[in-house]
């Protein structure tokens, strides 16, 4: 009698083997039969896929009890929210939370009592270097505080603007400067997913790239994080001055300036690229306040201040104050001001301006009117000026720079009047039922050509729905039907006139 050894039980049975052995082959038969059935009935299956933590238990406690005490008490320690208006984007630090972590509790704590449904968090690779931005595989990241699922939705989305963004999970599994955000975000918002963005190096052209697909593809309900520490490995009066300086030209929206002061050493971030790519995408995304909230580095929490690091907390956020009368009465003034001042061949005018609402960052545009005919209408569409320096500079613009016009006369300035419209933010049309006739202007952009008409003009030609897309379309140089397949936005105004 053979002997038959079956997951280490001897076996003395030939009957029983034969039995077992008949028995195990019915058994994968039908397995692969069952297998079979479900590919064909629903494809082949599915397996989710989790970025496990790379830096848990080193940049911040392994243990969830003593994560969540740890961002908690960060958090207490720093005053209630004070910012207005929509918050677009954050930026916070990536360094082990005994260094940065009260720093970007700073950040944190401005999305108190908000919410988002998607949170797109850009970082740059701190252990590999290639051109792009690796976009994530994965379903889902883990940290201490559970799983946090990853739109994939959105990274397809991506993926269509650029061969530049990249799906690869490498760059991520070791990567920190995502990571460390995490747990903050999972104990201020609740149901949100994450778009994890890594760049490979410091390119201009990528940060267009992405800046691009931002511009089109961020909603009200979506929050960007640029994760980013300051000056490295300097001496803690030297670091202040780097990072003062790199602070200062993101506060002012200095961009080029910013590039510039990389370029040159006067400043210093290893997130640069997700800094550079806000900044590109911030007037498109309506962005017209960015506020310093904190700054420190690592010398003033060990007391080591030989070679530190430095964090800082920066929020970008859309305000779109209410003008009031005085407010509307002081630019007409500035707009009339500077045409006298400019047919008379005098300097341009300087304003004290003190009103909040007079230096947020608005589109506006000036039109000038002679006996009720146009004679002139220029502006920005982006809120890329303070709104008193804006109405300035094309209020001189509509005076003299309207190609379908001759330059106004000094003659003519008794018979102008003039009309200014304060713009909303363009927000991207998804159903052409979204737009109200005398609410809203349109935009529209296919290719190197783009048309605007404000939200007057429809109601003043008494157009409905179809005849003011059709118009913004000729506007644009295009097809009357081109809005089917162009870039559409609608915006409002505030519109008031001598």
């Amino acid at each position: 009698m053979k002997k038959l050894t079956i997951n280490n039980y001897a076996i003395n049975n030939n009957v029983f083997n034969y039995k077992v052995r008949s028995t195990q082959s019915c058994s994968l038969l039908i397995g692969k039969l069952l297998i079979i059935v479900w590919v064909l009935s629903f494809g082949f299956p599915v397996f989710a896929e989790t970025r496990n933590p790379a830096v848990a238990g080193s940049f911040y406690p392994a243990d969830k009890t003593e994560l969540s005490s740890q961002i908690n008490a960060f958090l207490q320690n720093v005053p209630p929210s004070k910012t207005k208006g929509d918050i677009v984007a954050l930026i916070a630090p990536h360094a082990g939370y005994p260094f940065s972590g009260q720093v970007a509790a700073y950040a944190y704590k401005e999305l108190e009592a908000r919410s988002f449904d998607r949170v797109i968090i850009i970082g740059a690779s701190h252990h590999m270097s290639y051109d792009g931005m690796a976009l994530p595989d994965y379903d889902s990241f883990l940290t201490p505080l559970g799983k946090v699922p990853v739109d994939k939705n959105f990274i397809n989305q991506l993926k269509k603007f650029s061969p530049k963004f990249i799906a690869d999970n490498k760059p991520h599994i070791e990567e920190h400067s995502i990571e460390v955000h995490l747990p903050f975000l999972q104990t201020i918002l609740k149901d949100f997913k994450i778009v994890p963005i890594l760049f490979g190096n410091i390119s201009v052209a990528n940060c267009q790239a992405l800046a691009y697909a931002l511009s089109l593809l961020v909603d009200d309900r979506t929050l960007i994080v640029l994760s980013s520490d300051w000056s490295h490995y300097y001496p803690y009066d030297t670091a202040n001055k780097l990072d003062n300086r790199g602070t200062d030209l993101v506060v002012k929206g200095d961009l080029i300036g910013f590039i510039k002061g990389l370029e040159q050493g006067e400043c210093e971030a290893c997130g640069a690229p997700a800094i550079i790519t806000a900044m590109m995408a911030a007037p498109a995304l309506g962005v017209n306040k960015i506020e310093l909230l904190k700054y420190a580095n690592s010398g003033d929490v060990t007391g080591d201040k030989s070679k530190v690091v430095g964090y800082a907390a920066i929020v970008f956020s859309r305000l779109e104050s209410v003008l009031s009368d005085a407010d509307k009465d002081q630019l007409l003034k500035i707009a009339r001001k500077t045409i006298e001042a400019l047919l008379s061949g005098n300097k341009t005018p300087v304003f004290k301006i003190e009103q909040e609402a007079l230096l947020e960052k608005r589109g506006a545009f000036v039109t000038l009117t002679e006996e009720g005919r146009l004679r002139g209408c220029i502006g920005y569409i982006q809120p890329i000026q303070p709104l008193a320096q804006a109405v300035q500079e094309m209020a001189a613009a509509a005076a003299t720079k309207d190609s379908r016009f001759e330059p106004v006369a000094k003659s003519e300035l008794k018979n102008i009047k003039m009309e200014i419209s304060v713009l909303s933010r363009l927000k991207k049309i998804k159903d052409i039922q979204e737009i109200e006739i005398g609410r809203d202007g349109l935009y529209i952009i296919r290719g190197d050509r783009s048309g605007l008409l404000l939200p007057q003009v429809a109601a003043e030609w008494g157009w409905d729905r179809d005849q003011f897309l059709k118009q913004v379309c000729i506007k644009a140089g295009l097809p009357e039907d081109a809005w089917k397949t162009s870039d559409l936005y609608r915006f409002s105004a505030q519109v008031f006139h001598e």
